[in-house]
C-alpha cells in the first residue's frame, strides 16, 4: 500500500511539473499569457473595452500574423510598404502607452496595456524575433 501511495505521489508531480511552462524571454511570457515573469498581469482591465482577451497572442496568434490586417510582426509594423509612417520603438512604446497609432491617429483597440518600461522593452525584443 506505501508503495503505491509512493507511486501515485511520484506520478502527481511529474505530472504537475510538466505543467509548468517555461518562458525563454520575460517578452515571450507577456505576449503568450498577458503576465510578465514576475506573475503581473499586464493588460489593464478596468480601463479597456475587450476584456476577454489577456494576452496579444489572444488576437493576433502565435506567430503575431492571425489576423493580415492587424499583424504584431515587428517585421511588419516597421515596413514602410504597409504603413506611411512605419513603427520604430519609440512610436511602439508609444502605442502601448497611449493607444496611438504611427500616424497619431487614435488606435481605439479596445485594450489597454500597462507595462514597465523594461516590460515594453521586452516585449518589443520579442515581437522582433517573430
Amino acid at each position: 500500500m506505501k508503495d503505491k501511495i509512493c507511486y501515485m505521489l511520484f506520478i502527481a508531480f511529474v505530472v504537475l511539473s510538466c505543467n509548468k511552462k517555461t518562458y525563454v524571454s520575460n517578452g515571450e511570457k507577456i505576449y503568450k499569457t498577458g503576465k510578465n515573469l514576475q506573475g503581473e498581469r499586464m493588460l489593464d482591465k478596468a480601463a479597456s473595452r475587450i476584456k476577454i482577451v489577456s494576452s496579444c497572442q489572444g488576437c493576433h496568434g502565435k506567430n503575431g500574423d492571425r489576423m493580415n490586417s492587424v499583424a504584431i510582426k515587428f517585421s511588419y509594423l516597421s515596413d514602410p510598404a504597409k504603413f506611411s509612417i512605419p513603427y520604430n520603438d519609440s512610436l511602439f512604446y508609444r502605442f502601448l502607452d497611449k493607444d496611438v497609432n504611427s500616424n497619431g491617429a487614435k488606435a481605439n483597440i479596445g485594450v489597454i496595456w500597462k507595462m514597465s518600461d523594461e516590460d515594453k522593452k521586452d516585449l518589443l525584443a520579442y515581437l522582433k524575433t517573430l
